[in-house]
């Protein structure tokens, strides 16, 4: 396998986390490339051809950068911020980001004994935080709803909200009315990511807004369910809480609907899997939590440490060919499986 360690680079952010790792590769343009045109400037104008290009996200002409990879002979990679922990690990995948990837055109079929160790291990070390108490408004049974940052690209390109009222809504009127709806705002949120819920709050029953600073693993632990569109905390919430997680948008959990279970706004008079809404334990069949280990194992299989990538450049670099477009054409899904190359 070509270990890359050359690139050429793609991120329509400006001093995100990827600052801090691109600096292990040699940037061969010396600037970012957002658009085809750069592309093919820069393209004509030098004879070195990079070993890589890294995209980042959303990149609004991905698909023609990508394509000119193909053309020209070099590899690519998709890469964002990694969940487990979020921010603190960068998560890579040779086909695209949230429901371009790779992840959600794999069918579960059997999960070995190495990736439920994996995701095992991982499980209970993630489930080591400490629980505070929950703020005393909040009451059993309820579901949770993590609010997102309304700005997050993930919304702009699938569902185009200019505010969450809309989603919440409809939840809440999905919901059983003994339930409480507890709502909990982003940590980095500001204005514009509540706006509206001030009003909503007023109208919608048994519903409720915690402060920001709520204990995550309180809630995570002792809600009967998780309602959201793409936060991270939907993946915790069933990959590392096994908690009915019901989704209103796309991402890794795409056509994953035994996990993630999809809410649509127009043709569901209710939610679906309410049997596991009102008993959660009837999720836990062998089936399913070998599911929820395959998942997890293959959303970690996809991570690389925020302190490998400081500490061992070579083992970044081996992670990158390994998770790169041209290993998963030579090497097919072996490729997140690292002991099986």
């Amino acid at each position: 396998m070509r270990f890359p360690v050359s690139y050429v680079w793609s991120n329509p952010y400006v001093n995100s986390a990827a600052e801090n790792y691109r600096k292990h590769l040699r940037d061969v343009y010396g600037k970012c490339i957002l658009t085809e045109h750069d592309m093919r400037r820069f393209l004509a104008g030098m004879q070195e051809r990079p070993d890589i290009l890294l995209l980042w996200g959303f990149v609004t002409e991905r698909s023609a950068l990508t394509g000119l990879c193909r053309e020209h002979g070099f590899d690519s990679a998709t890469w964002e911020d990694g969940f487990f922990p979020h921010y603190g690990t960068i998560h890579v995948d040779p086909l695209g980001f949230c429901w371009e990837s790779s992840l959600t055109r794999m069918v579960f079929r059997r999960c070995s004994p190495q990736q439920r160790e994996v995701a095992r291990e991982a499980r209970a070390k993630w489930l080591e935080k400490p629980v505070k108490p929950l703020p005393a408004e909040v009451r059993k049974p309820f579901a949770f709803w993590p609010l997102q940052l309304i700005g997050d690209k993930v919304n702009d390109w699938d569902l185009r909200l200019t505010d969450w009222t809309g989603l919440i809504r409809h939840f809440r009127s999905r919901l059983p009315a003994d339930f409480q709806l507890v709502l909990k705002d982003h940590p980095l949120s500001a204005p514009k990511d509540v706006a509206g819920l001030d009003k909503l709050l007023e109208e919608l029953p048994n519903t409720i807004r915690v402060p920001k600073d709520t204990s995550l693993p309180a809630l995570l632990s002792e809600c009967d369910a998780v309602g959201g569109a793409n936060s991270s905390v939907l993946y915790e919430a069933r990959l590392m809480h096994h908690k009915p997680t019901y989704t209103y948008a796309r991402s890794w959990f795409t056509n994953h609907d035994e996990l993630f279970i999809p809410v649509s706004r127009e043709f569901s008079a209710y939610l679906p899997r309410r049997d596991w809404l009102e008993k959660p334990s009837t999720m836990r069949t062998t089936r399913l939590d070998d599911y929820t280990d395959w998942f997890l194992a293959q959303l970690l299989a996809r991570q690389i440490g925020g302190k490998t990538i400081t500490e061992n450049p070579d083992l970044f670099r081996a992670h990158l060919g390994r998770l790169s477009y041209q290993s998963y054409v030579e090497n097919g899904e072996a490729i997140f499986e690292p002991w099986g190359l």
